[in-house]
């Protein structure tokens, strides 16, 4: 059964994000970063296959690639909300298998 569409939450930390990695507004960068969040809050499936876990303090978050751009999305998710946390030009660490 799909769960339909989750409500975007967008953090502080992904605005200083986006800032320091100098995407501006209305960029390819920035409408790349947003068609990614886009794509997780219609998914129905979380995580999907392309997902990987990596630690984000307090705890754990979920990563996915930005299609076609150097940038990773780092978010976590219930049935109702996807927070999106951060966003880097690096990709996190996943998690071991067993951690």
């Amino acid at each position: 059964m799909a769960l339909g569409r989750r409500i975007p939450r967008l953090s502080a930390s992904l605005k200083r994000g986006l800032l320091k990695l100098g995407i501006a507004p209305r960029s390819a960068r920035f409408r790349a970063v947003f068609a990614t969040v886009g794509t997780l809050a219609s998914a129905d499936v979380l995580p999907g296959p392309m997902d990987a876990e990596t630690v984000f303090p307090p705890g754990r978050a979920y990563v996915r690639r930005v299609p076609g751009q150097n940038l990773w999305v780092l978010f976590r998710f219930d049935a109702t909300h996807v927070d999106v946390l951060a966003v880097r030009d690096a990709p996190p660490v996943p998690l071991e298998e067993g951690e």
